[in-house]
């Protein structure tokens, strides 16, 4: 088990994780955080990520292409904590996941992970109450809105707009 801390670095346009650097696509940066997009390059399931990055609430929302195109999950959700000094964001995930499939099932991964994860002294137990509340409060949410991420957000002042919306406004 290792930290995972990814680092976004708007005006270089890289992401780097723990194995290296790579070039985005797409850093759009709106009121609520950024959006990003880049290929996932030589990965064995995943050629493309989008993801939007909230920092108030904690929350990085992703959607993936595989190769095969074959994925359970419209948003998968990582609960996050977000550093920004200039144009650098540091995202620390907190190991809990979110998964929404596209008829809206919800699937809670990783809670085993958070659990590790203090135990190694990765993340503090004030970052495991966060991350546990962030996500009580986010399945609490969902569920007053049929588990509809858009009118989940919504109902809290947020829209997303993802790559094919953002290219029909340019």
């Amino acid at each position: 088990m290792h930290l995972k801390v990814e680092t976004h670095n708007l005006v270089a346009k890289t992401h780097t994780v723990k194995v290296g650097t790579f070039p985005v696509a797409l850093y759009h940066e709106h009121s609520h955080g950024v959006y990003v997009e880049r290929a996932f390059v030589g990965h064995p399931t995943f050629r493309y990520w989008k993801a939007h990055i909230l920092p108030a609430q904690h929350l990085q929302i992703c959607q993936y292409t595989t190769h095969d195109d074959v994925y359970p999950f419209e948003f998968y959700i990582d609960i996050v904590q977000v550093e920004r000094e200039g144009p650098i964001l540091r995202v620390k995930d907190l190991y809990l996941d979110l998964g929404i499939a596209y008829n809206g099932t919800l699937t809670l991964m990783d809670t085993h992970e958070l659990f590790e994860a203090v135990n190694a002294g990765l993340i503090r137990l004030d970052e495991a109450f966060l991350a546990t509340q962030t996500l009580h409060d986010l399945i609490n949410r969902l569920g007053q809105h049929d588990n509809s991420l858009d009118r989940t957000l919504r109902a809290q002042g947020i829209e997303l707009a993802w790559e094919s919306d953002l290219l029909s406004t340019s």
